[in-house]
């Protein structure tokens, strides 16, 4: 109970509102990152957390290159195939050779990791009732409204312009 978050953000001077949303962002992370742990219980699905963000990443992607996937996670290419490696042999990711560059591998999700993604939001949905009974259905859809508007941006940002 003794815990206090300090929802007040360091005053820059002249500060911008695209500066306060980078600032407000930071100030989550340290939140949504344990949201998102919580959700992959460690000892039912074994995954790291580079494994975490890989299957999330790829939920999200469908599928990426190897340099891709290391960008999207900004992790190096060596601790991302290291991640990989293991996912392949839990039988969550493939590595497939792209078509028209033999040289890329694409990875991407089995079956099994998106049943996995699947299970672990839907445990995830039984569980955060309890510590959102105190919020009234009409600010859990603003949430709802604010958080799927942030995503649609934050992804624009966020995306390749290749593809």
């Amino acid at each position: 109970m003794g815990e206090k978050i300090c929802w007040e953000m360091i005053e820059i001077k002249g500060e911008k509102t695209k500066e306060k949303c980078l600032i407000k962002v930071c100030e989550l992370y340290p939140v949504y990152r344990k949201l998102i742990c919580s959700i992959f219980d460690k000892k039912e699905y074994k995954f790291t957390k580079t494994q975490q963000l890989i299957v999330m990443t790829l939920w999200l992607y469908k599928t990426l290159s190897l340099s891709e996937l290391s960008e999207k996670i900004c992790t190096s290419n060596e601790q991302a195939t290291r991640a990989v490696g293991q996912l392949v042999k839990q039988g969550c990711v493939t590595r497939t050779k792209n078509e028209s560059n033999r040289r890329s591998i694409e990875i991407s999700l089995t079956q099994k990791a998106i049943d996995a993604i699947l299970e672990a939001q839907s445990k995830a949905a039984e569980r955060i009732p309890e510590s959102l009974d105190r919020i009234s259905e009409e600010d859990a859809a603003t949430i709802l409204d604010c958080l799927n508007k942030i995503g649609d941006i934050v992804i624009k940002l966020n995306v390749s312009p290749k593809r």
